[in-house]
């Protein structure tokens, strides 16, 4: 994804930030200030690691891009779990101090369950109002600090349909995805949701598919 957006010529990675599994984090590249739209990769080297955690490290990373090079807004494009930490790290985390959140793009976010954990294909539903029949208890506490995120934040929620019959896109069912509207669609600035379909809609190709990589880039740099 970081490829195309260089290869459209619309943004370049100038820093990668690594977060080791002790939390302690390391930055390689240069920024120096004059490039336009400027991407910073974030990798956690322990990904397994809890939510409330790696928010906590999201928040270190947002404060020293802060101190550094004085940013005051920025977006997240995330992929799996980076949307629930994503999420918690606003609810939680984000003080009035904080850089602004212009923009989010959970990409196969599971914000209500991951098939093989706590949920199942075609098990869960929404009803007419987007509530998630089936909620638990992460998506409770979800709801409860929902009025927290920040109400200008445009977001795309972005979700995969293998049309196999799940419903899924192996690994996160379109109802966990597509939970995020219930607790946010009211509140932000913008929200909308995009299908990806086919077998190219499966969770882990989600982040280098080139129907995600152009709306990403429409979304984000109107380009």
């Amino acid at each position: 994804m970081i490829h195309a957006a260089e290869k459209a010529g619309v943004a370049k990675k100038v820093l990668i930030a690594k977060v080791g599994a002790d939390g302690k984090i390391s930055y390689a590249g240069k920024w120096d200030f004059t490039q336009k739209n400027p991407i910073i990769q974030v990798l956690f080297e322990d990904n397994t690691a809890e939510i409330p955690t790696e928010a906590k490290w999201l928040n270190a990373i947002v404060a020293h891009l802060k101190n550094a090079y004085a940013i005051s807004e920025f977006n997240i494009v995330s992929h799996s779990m980076g949307g629930p930490v994503t999420l918690y790290w606003a609810l939680h985390e984000r003080t009035p101090s904080s850089p602004t959140l212009k923009k989010f793009v959970p990409i196969a976010g599971p914000f209500d369950g991951v098939i093989y954990i706590d949920d199942s294909p075609n098990v869960n539903t929404l009803n007419t109002a987007g509530e998630p029949k089936i909620q638990n208890k992460a998506y409770r506490q979800y709801h409860h600090y929902r009025m927290r995120f920040p109400s200008e934040t445009r977001i795309l929620n972005i979700y995969g349909n293998l049309e196999d019959g799940t419903n899924s896109d192996s690994l996160v069912t379109n109802v966990s995805a597509r939970s995020l509207a219930y607790l946010l669609e009211k509140h932000v600035a913008s929200y909308q949701e995009l299908m990806i379909k086919g077998p190219n809609a499966q969770h882990s190709q989600l982040h280098n598919n080139p129907e995600v990589n152009h709306a990403v880039i429409k979304f984000l740099w109107n380009h």
